[in-house]
């Protein structure tokens, strides 16, 4: 049997990844001395209200091999077992390298291991295809190709609220965020290929809805399912939704609460959308 692996910073809910079958393995986030399993000790509502009180930004601490080795042997339980994992961007952690790793401590085994090129709710359009052929009785060999065939089709555009924590977090600097602050500039953030960068300034949550909902009519695959993603804001969420809807005839969706690893640069309030482009972006 397959097993789908993936980490934390996919933002899945235990619930969810239990009700799909995969397993997610959970990097550690630390404020201060304290530190906790993203997603198991410290969910996205707990982590936004510490992230709106601390004075240093929390970090993020890679999944270590020793971990992984003890995932893949429990998930390798029976001699036919594969294992496809899909994991965050190298560019943005060390997790992949850690799987990598563990992964030559079984050399006999049918082990796939995957940079997807993005995280967060990116990674969601992937583990969706990946549950789909693993449901269909694919095997691990043909889940990984078809999945290392769409990374490079995924595209991730976050609109962020504030720029208060992309500035502590050394994205823009201090005069910037201030400037675009009283002007009510909203970045949108871009994450293509593991690389995050400032795609578009614009006056206003409206401006940042509109634009990333014209990039997306003119990008979107419509035979994959986009995912959404909000910081605690129900509200602003509502409003971006239906400018997709109005925009790229968008009918279904996924939604997940942004996690630690984006969410410590966009603070609360940000949305944003990851989807399949009907071409590469290279």
């Amino acid at each position: 049997m397959v097993k789908i692996i993936v980490d934390s910073t996919s933002d899945i809910p235990q619930e969810e990844a239990a009700r799909l079958g995969v397993t997610v393995v959970p990097l550690t986030v630390r404020f201060d001395e304290e530190e906790y399993r993203d997603g198991v000790d410290l969910l996205p509502a707990e982590f936004f209200a510490r992230l709106a009180v601390c004075r240093e930004l929390p970090t993020t601490s890679q999944v270590s091999s020793g971990v992984f080795m003890d995932v893949f042997r429990e998930a390798l339980a029976d001699k036919d077992d594969e294992i496809v994992g899909l994991f965050l961007t190298h560019r943005l952690s060390g997790t992949y390298q850690s799987a990598c790793i563990a992964r030559n401590t079984f050399p006999r085994r049918k082990i796939y291991v995957i940079d997807s090129g993005t995280g967060s709710f990116g990674l969601w359009p992937l583990v969706r295809e990946a549950v789909r052929m693993r449901d269909e009785g694919c095997s691990g060999a043909e889940i990984a190709a078809r999945i290392e065939e769409l990374k490079r089709r995924v595209i991730l555009r976050i609109a962020l609220e504030t720029l208060k924590f992309a500035q502590k977090g050394g994205r823009i600097p201090m005069t910037a965020a201030v400037v675009g602050s009283l002007l009510h500039v909203k970045p949108i953030l871009r994450i293509q290929d593991g690389k995050i960068e400032i795609e578009k300034k614009v006056r206003g949550n409206q401006a940042a809805y509109d634009f990333m909902a014209k990039m997306m009519d003119a990008e979107w695959d419509r035979t994959y399912t986009p995912s959404v993603t909000s910081a605690q804001c129900p509200d602003l969420l509502a409003s971006f939704v239906r400018r997709l809807e109005s925009e790229t005839g968008m009918t279904a969706y996924d939604h997940h609460e942004l996690g630690a690893v984006i969410g410590v640069y966009s603070g609360p309030g940000a949305v944003g959308v990851a989807y399949l482009m009907e071409k590469p972006g290279f």
